[in-house]
């Protein structure tokens, strides 16, 4: 069977996207309000694009996954766990777009998938689980548990967001809840977590950033021996870290060319609104999440922002999670910069040891990560090309890679190498000649590793948004940007002592 066009794929993860955010407008707000009545516009708007760019669309929910056709569409899959629940408690597994669809139709869809309506309603222009997915779909493969718990991570910040939008309290008890799942699911398997942190969003970019900086986090704080209520509270406050860009204006966020001062003085502003967001929420005076929040970006040598006054030191959390929130960030791909590779990024965070980071925990997530670390892609010197999966406990330069190409160029059947192993003869038979970046071989790594399937997948074309974050120290600061002395807010005044 012939797979979808890619721009037909594209149309469907934006139908996607877009019934998620219809349910959470519905669940926001009372029948008749016109933000319900704006989401199913554009819901039919999307519909009548896919149907325009592909005759007789078939949406599959299966196997934890969504299918448009035979096709596995692995970022919605991943992006949007909460949807596929919705779909299987609904008992929908099939959804034809059909020529007459219509905004009835649409609501209909979004009641269903809220549990509102039976499967028995009735459609004009669609029709449900007419035709079955097939038997073969891919099950996900290894990991699939750490996929659904990122996936559940990336819809309860989304909801956040929208809880904000709304005046509305931050649901910390579900945070709570989702961090002990998903400490748990890193303390089974670190390495599925740190190979998870390598996917990307650029329609998304924060509330990736956030997910990343949470397992990055979790694996972090275990690796050193943290006690599992201190990584708890460690991943609510890496989840949250950048919740107050929830209130920077979009058009900052997502600027195309250097901001001005005035701009990157609002940016700055988010520990402070972040502090304040989960401070308003919580019963007590004060949260352990609170100077993750407000501190990450206060550096080592408190030369960073906001303020702190009468401290030494940024709190441990903090600390830790500012190595993280660097780590993932450089890694993304800027208006003003193309991505380092995680390698490159190891050496950034060296780089400022001692100022920006603290120098202990920077050795210690350097050997967390390894030399090559989970995630990159690399070279063999025998010329095949596979993804680290696993760090050698001792030899840091030989870890455990996955196989994705051949030496000639070919995909491959994806075979794991323990480059520590040694031959009979008592030699290493295979080496790390170099890493490697994705773009160079055609290769889109986000989409391999969030399918759960190392198979070669030819890139998208790239988006070019602003993806603005602060630099890191370290790191070189894009045009416009100012000095950290100026910043608008000193943290003992975010906690109003």
């Amino acid at each position: 069977m012939i797979g979808p066009s890619a721009s037909s794929l594209k149309e469907a993860g934006e139908l996607l996207r877009g019934l998620s955010s219809a349910r959470q407008t519905y669940t926001l707000y009372d029948e008749g309000h016109p933000l319900r009545e704006e989401v199913v516009r554009n819901l039919l708007a999307r519909a009548r694009r896919l149907l325009e760019d592909m005759e007789a669309p078939v949406l599959f929910v299966t196997r934890h996954g969504f299918y448009l056709g035979p096709a596995l569409m692995s970022r919605e899959s991943l992006a949007l766990f909460r949807l596929i629940e919705a779909f299987e408690q609904a008992g929908i597994e099939a959804v034809e777009l059909l020529p007459t669809v219509s905004e009835k139709d649409l609501h209909t869809l979004i009641e269903m998938l809220l549990g509102r309506r039976r499967l028995e309603a009735e459609f004009d222009g669609m029709a449900l689980n007419r035709v079955r997915p097939s038997e073969t779909a891919e099950t996900g493969g290894e990991g699939s548990a750490m996929r659904r718990g990122y996936a559940a991570g990336l819809e309860l910040l989304r909801l956040q967001a929208a809880r904000v939008a709304a005046g509305r309290p931050a649901d910390l008890e579900g945070t709570r809840r989702l961090i002990e799942e998903l400490s748990d699911l890193v303390d089974r398997d670190p390495a599925q977590a740190l190979l998870l942190t390598a996917v990307k969003s650029y329609d998304e970019y924060t509330y990736y950033h956030m997910m990343n900086v949470c397992l990055l986090s979790l694996a972090f704080g275990q690796a050193i021996g943290l006690p599992r209520d201190q990584i708890v509270e460690l991943g609510m406050g890496a989840l949250l870290h950048d919740v107050g860009k929830v209130s920077v204006p979009r058009e900052i966020l997502e600027h195309v060319g250097a901001l001005s001062d005035e701009q990157w003085r609002v940016v700055q502003r988010h520990p402070v609104e972040g502090a304040g967001f989960v401070l308003g929420t919580t019963q007590g005076l004060v949260h352990p999440a609170t100077a993750v929040i407000l501190e990450h970006h206060s550096g080592y040598d408190l030369s960073g922002y906001p303020t702190l006054t009468g401290r030494s030191r940024p709190a441990l959390g903090a600390r830790l999670v500012a190595i993280a929130d660097c780590f993932d960030a450089v890694t993304s791909k800027r208006a003003y910069r193309k991505a380092a590779d995680r390698r490159e990024a190891l050496g950034i965070l060296q780089a400022a040891s001692g100022t920006g980071f603290d120098p202990w925990m920077v050795r210690a997530f350097v050997r967390l990560l390894g030399l090559f670390p989970v995630g990159s892609l690399v070279r063999l010197d025998d010329g095949a090309v596979g993804v680290v999966v696993r760090n050698h406990p001792r030899l840091l330069s030989r870890p455990a890679v996955k196989l994705v190409l051949a030496a000639d160029g070919s995909p491959c059947e994806p075979e794991e190498r323990d480059l520590g192993a040694l031959s009979p003869d008592g030699t290493h038979p295979v080496s790390i000649e170099r890493s490697v970046d994705p773009r160079e071989i055609g290769m889109d790594l986000s989409e391999l590793i969030s399918s759960g399937r190392l198979d070669p997948i030819a890139p998208e074309e790239e988006p070019s948004p602003g993806l603005v974050h602060d630099p890191s120290p370290g790191e070189p600061v894009p045009p416009g940007y100012p000095d950290a002395e100026g910043t608008p807010q000193r943290a003992d005044e975010a906690s109003g002592s």
